[in-house]
């Protein structure tokens, strides 16, 4: 059985079609960062990781389990099914073990950064006796800062005042705008796309 729908336009009432903006862009790029994270452990996307020795600036690709014996910093790049770059998150490498940190920048199907994620967990903070754990992520549409979060926590998962907080960690990082310009800083050749 099937049903058929048809309106009829009134000939007594006609008005011009009016185009809105996107009523709640903040949920929109909330969902696909969601959708990424989700899904980056799963057969969804596939994933190439680098790591980058001390004495180099170039990034090789670890293939096999096959890690250099020093490594500076850890770079993974995940990709879709149409194989493009939907996240790459760099990750240094602390020496003494004190602190934790991973930048992860999110592209939309052109390209674009849509959102970033900086994550920081460290010792030493005075604010308490244990690791403090701190996120910041913010997210863009056309190269504007839409919305942004930010979450600062001990391990039992108390919130934590950052005015009483030291940050003896926390590094200068970039925001970068495209996926072209995170490779380049990182040393991976776009040529390495799957």
């Amino acid at each position: 059985m099937a049903f058929l729908v048809g309106c009829k336009q009134s000939s007594s009432t006609k008005t011009d079609r009016v185009i809105l903006p996107e009523p709640d862009i903040k949920i929109r790029l909330h969902g696909q960062k969601s959708h990424i994270d989700s899904n980056r452990m799963s057969s969804l996307f596939k994933a190439k990781v680098y790591a980058k020795e001390p004495s180099t600036k170039t990034p090789i690709e670890v293939v096999d389990l096959q890690w250099p014996n020093a490594v500076d910093e850890v770079y993974n790049v995940w990709y879709n099914q149409n194989n493009n770059i939907v996240c790459i998150g760099a990750y240094p490498y602390s020496q003494t073990g004190d602190w934790d940190l991973g930048f992860t920048h999110y592209f939309d199907t052109s390209g674009a950064t849509f959102a970033f994620e900086r994550n920081t967990s460290f010792y030493n903070s005075l604010c308490t006796d244990d690791l403090a754990i701190e996120q910041i992520v913010t997210y863009y549409a056309h190269d504007k800062l839409i919305d942004s979060t930010y979450v600062l926590k001990d391990v039992k998962g108390n919130d934590l005042d950052s005015d009483s907080c030291e940050f003896p960690y926390d590094f200068p990082y970039r925001i970068y705008t495209n996926v072209s310009d995170v490779l380049m800083a990182v040393g991976i050749e776009e040529s390495n796309k799957r």
